[in-house]
């Protein structure tokens, strides 16, 4: 169970622990409560709980308070974080409701004292309404949290089966293993030296693929070293045509990355535009805004098509599930620029 979960879990305990102990103190204080109002006011308190409920704006007013009570509680403090605070501002809000309900009771009478025993009797009634009205919300609001929550879950799980299964067919792409492949060939026979150096990088990219199977996200530090022999493989095919410029601080190394995102801006741009000696690609790699920005220059092929790849939808995907944030990109028609946010 990973740490998440796990606070997650104790956190559910004490809300369920916090929810006893506030319905046995309720029930307490509402025993204690219904001799008084016949004692001491003279008055059943079904029958006080009937006339408040008869004023219908205000009783509206209330269930609207109460809604949003839980809304805005739920927004700031999610189910299984911070329940003994969440539980303290869902008391004091009760109670606020509750005084302000019952001044507004008592502002509808046109006869006696405005501060009586009337008041107290209408703060009492109104409290333990608005408890039993929030507690109804809090059920419904949980439960349709959890089912969200699931939900999520499982779109999350999903979308990572997907991304997996296109990481995959990556692996085993024919045209990449093919042009690695001619590209060997070729230098066995004029060096055998940097037909070895090759074979290596070679080795390194899909010995960082298939180890990237089971990860969501990985270090930024990674994902350039693997890059490294990824831009290496392609600078023996395209040679004088590719030039990547990587300029990224030391601070940054150790945040968070999709697998492969780099790697996959990179590629883009390779498959889109022409890499030559003539009209060279210049790929540039830094950090602005705590963004990894990927800036190329735009030379489309005249068979390519503009639009964003399979590759780069399936990234965006990823950084909108598992980090609720997108990539961004910008084309101006000369320049093609990525910003992808990093995680800590």
């Amino acid at each position: 169970m990973s740490k998440d979960s796990r606070e997650h879990k104790y956190g559910y305990i004490i809300e369920i622990i916090v929810l006893a102990i506030v319905v046995l103190v309720v029930r307490m204080l509402f025993e204690s409560v219904l001799p008084l109002f016949y004692e001491r006011l003279g008055q059943n308190f079904y029958h006080a709980l009937l006339s408040f409920l008869r004023n219908y704006p205000l009783t509206l007013l209330m269930l609207i308070w109460d809604f949003f009570l839980i809304r805005i509680l739920t927004k700031k403090y999610q189910y299984g974080e911070a329940p003994m605070i969440r539980a303290l501002f869902e008391l004091l809000g009760i109670v606020l409701i509750g005084v302000i309900s019952a001044l507004l009771m008592q502002l509808s009478y046109s006869d006696g004292p405005f501060f009586s025993k009337m008041l107290l009797m209408e703060f009492i009634t109104s409290t333990i309404f608005n408890i039993v009205v929030v507690a109804i919300i809090d059920i419904f609001s949980y439960n349709s949290w959890k089912s969200n929550k699931a939900l999520a879950f499982e779109i999350k799980m999903r979308s990572q089966a997907n991304y997996q299964y296109q990481l995959l067919k990556g692996q085993l792409n024919p045209h990449f293993l093919f042009n690695s492949l001619n590209v060997l060939d070729y230098l066995i026979h004029i060096d055998s030296e940097r037909a070895s150096d090759y074979v290596k990088k070679l080795s390194n990219v899909y010995r960082y693929q298939l180890n990237m199977e089971s990860q969501t996200t990985v270090t930024l530090d990674e994902e350039i070293n693997f890059v490294s022999y990824y831009v290496g493989l392609l600078k023996e095919r395209f040679t004088e045509g590719l030039d990547v410029k990587i300029d990224v601080d030391k601070q940054y190394l150790r945040r968070k990355i999709v697998p492969c995102g780099l790697q996959i801006m990179i590629e883009n741009a390779v498959k889109h535009n022409i890499v030559s000696a003539r009209n060279p690609l210049v790929v540039n790699v830094f950090i602005e805004d705590d963004n990894l920005i990927v800036k190329n220059n735009i030379n489309l092929k005249v068979q390519s098509n503009p639009k964003t790849g399979t590759g780069l939808e399936n990234i965006k995907k990823q950084y909108q599930i598992l980090f609720d944030s997108t990539i961004t990109i910008e084309n101006n028609g000369k320049v093609f620029l990525v910003r992808i946010p990093l995680f800590r």
